[in-house]
């Protein structure tokens, strides 16, 4: 699975150079995904906040193309939206790692 798959992101946009710089620093500079703001919402029992959080994020990687940060974003979501049974922590460490990978990959 693809951390970011530049081609098909750029093939989203139109092959939009331009458009495609602007999402990518959006991604960077306005999409902040924060361990204490996702760990907060759900110690309050807040889930489906939580899950609007992750949903965010995982948007923003779909447009992107990161694939393994799309995965584990809806894999999250999944389980805190109750569609599925899950690791919570775990899935929320994965998203975390993924989200740290694509970072350092797409700078």
């Amino acid at each position: 699975m693809k951390i970011y798959d530049r081609q098909s992101a750029l093939e989203l946009v139109d092959n939009d150079e331009d458009l495609l710089s602007i999402l990518v620093d959006s991604f960077l500079t306005e999409n902040k995904f924060e361990r204490p703001v996702l760990e907060n919402l759900i110690a309050c029992g807040k889930m489906t906040e939580a899950a609007s959080y992750v949903h965010a994020t995982k948007g923003a990687a779909r447009q992107l193309c990161m694939e393994k940060l799309k995965a584990s974003g809806q894999a999250l979501e999944d389980v805190l939206r109750g569609k599925t049974g899950g690791d919570i922590p775990a899935l929320i460490n994965q998203m975390f790692s993924d989200y740290e990978e694509a970072h350092s990959v797409i700078k």
